[in-house]
């Protein structure tokens, strides 16, 4: 999260849920500078190139314009989402992801919370989120683009797809050393370990305690995260159109 990290067991968590809102809401902001930075890389592309790119990343390119278009359909998705990944790499949010890493690598290996042995441990863990994204992102960004080829198109499709979910955690290991997490400051480790202590604490009250399916979601923060991403979508969409008239207000002043 923005400012810490959350922990979970479905029965306790420990962020607040103002934080885990505010996650929503930098994640889809983190989305929005990412798309920005893709489509700048596609322009400047297309400019040497001599190839309507940023038209086809918008969808205005005619099919006939722009040549190996399931190719091209590829890259463009490959650039959006490493752009998401550098933009993640470069905010807070992947330091407090390394944090997490080692602090669960750290219960698990060793069976205490010691802040000399925490920063010994690595920062890919093959239960993390991105692993599973690992499995299932290359379905939309190459194989849906392959199926519109004849003829070979779709079991180059289901050979993409099974490469990709049988290289999931190594691929999934790989993006999580590179871009999702980094070594945190101190001051993200003190969180992650403040965290995880607070948790334990409170699993400690009562290790058998159950909980209805509605306040395990909350308790894991998805509704708070989704409130925010639905927020900041809004504000996005309000944005981009309001965007024209703000470039056009000196064409108005004159």
């Amino acid at each position: 999260m923005p400012g810490g990290v959350h922990f979970s067991s479905g029965n306790y968590g420990t962020g607040p849920n103002y934080l885990l809102f505010l996650t929503g809401v930098v994640i889809m902001a983190l989305g929005a500078l990412a798309m920005a930075l893709a489509y700048v890389l596609i322009w400047l592309a297309g400019h040497f190139s001599g190839l309507p790119l940023s038209d086809a990343f918008q969808g205005l390119a005619n099919p006939g314009d722009v040549p190996y278009r399931v190719l091209v359909q590829i890259g463009l998705n490959l650039v959006v989402f490493l752009s998401f990944l550098v933009v993640l790499r470069v905010s807070p949010l992947a330091g407090y992801h390394g944090a997490e890493h080692k602090v669960v690598h750290c219960l698990e290996l060793y069976g205490v919370l010691d802040y000399d042995l925490v920063w010994t441990c690595p920062r890919a863990h093959k239960r993390c989120g991105t692993t599973l994204l690992a499995g299932f992102l290359p379905i939309p960004f190459v194989a849906v683009p392959l199926l519109s080829v004849p003829v070979y198109g779709a079991p180059a499709a289901l050979a993409v797809v099974a490469v990709g979910w049988f290289t999931r955690f190594q691929v999934g290991a790989l993006i999580q050393q590179i871009f999702t997490t980094k070594e945190p400051t101190p001051r993200q480790m003190a969180t992650a370990l403040r965290a995880a202590e607070r948790l334990l604490e409170r699993w400690r009250r009562d290790p058998s305690r159950r909980v209805p399916l509605w306040h395990g979601l909350w308790a894991r923060g998805f509704p708070q995260m989704i409130a925010g991403v639905i927020v900041a979508v809004q504000v996005l969409n309000w944005l981009q159109l309001q965007l024209p008239f703000w470039m056009d207000f000196g064409h108005v002043l004159r």
